[in-house]
């Protein structure tokens, strides 16, 4: 029993993770950053974003919905955890 919540605990996605994402139809490999370490070009995107902040502490593989700033609503899924 304990060692099915630890794996829960270390399944669930944190700063400093990375993760392959399917989003907007494109599937890519973001790594979650503190702020001055954020790079979305290359995959470096802040906690503080829609999408990281949709997918900090959720376990993977799943699916979440993201709120965009303008309001819009947009899926995304969570297809593998790398550390």
């Amino acid at each position: 029993m304990l060692g099915q919540e630890i794996t829960k605990i270390n399944n669930k996605i944190q700063i400093g993770d990375r993760v392959w994402v399917l989003y907007h139809g494109a599937t890519r490999e973001l790594q979650i950053v503190d702020t001055p370490g954020s790079d979305p070009s290359t995959g470096r995107i802040s906690y503080l974003s829609p999408l990281a902040r949709a997918i900090l502490d959720t376990t993977c593989p799943g699916k979440v919905m993201v709120q965009l700033p303008n309001g819009e609503i947009s899926e995304c899924a969570v297809l593998q955890l790398v550390r």
